[in-house]
């Protein structure tokens, strides 16, 4: 296996009260006007998922430009190969330890964004063992 890192972060859930053009443009561009990156994202039925590494300000960002924050979640950032099974072989092993994905998401640089059930319980079965598929890093933000 890869030596690949795996560390938890915090997800901000975001709602878009309208779908319409422009309104995921104005979600994400308050963020990188206020010179925050975006680590990944995902929008998915009107909720924005957002992963970056200044959360707090963000969040701020968000809600000063009348954005509802619904969410923080603790996440399991897991960075995988760019080849065919990696994603899959991350979600088998959690499988295999019963612990249930809640959504996942694909970050900047090929890193796997995972809210589950137990985030601890992940980090410990994705970094342990003689088949542990990462190693582990600091957690990058403190918890939500």
């Amino acid at each position: 296996m890869p030596y690949l890192d795996v560390h938890l972060d915090a997800d901000l859930a975001v709602t878009l009260d309208e779908d319409r053009p422009g309104t995921l443009a104005k979600a994400l561009g308050c963020v990188s006007q206020a010179g925050i990156n975006i680590d990944g994202y995902a929008e998915i039925g009107g909720v924005v998922h957002v992963l970056s590494p200044d959360l707090r300000a963000a969040h701020t960002c968000l809600e000063q430009s009348h954005f509802r924050i619904v969410q923080e979640h603790r996440v399991v950032v897991v960075a995988v190969a760019d080849e065919p099974g990696a994603a899959a072989r991350v979600f088998q092993k959690l499988a295999e330890s019963h612990i249930n994905i809640k959504y996942s998401y694909l970050a900047t640089r090929n890193r796997l964004v995972i809210a589950t059930d137990n985030s601890d319980a992940a980090i410990k079965v994705l970094t342990t063992g003689p088949d542990a598929v990462t190693r582990h890093a600091p957690q990058r933000l403190a918890e939500p």
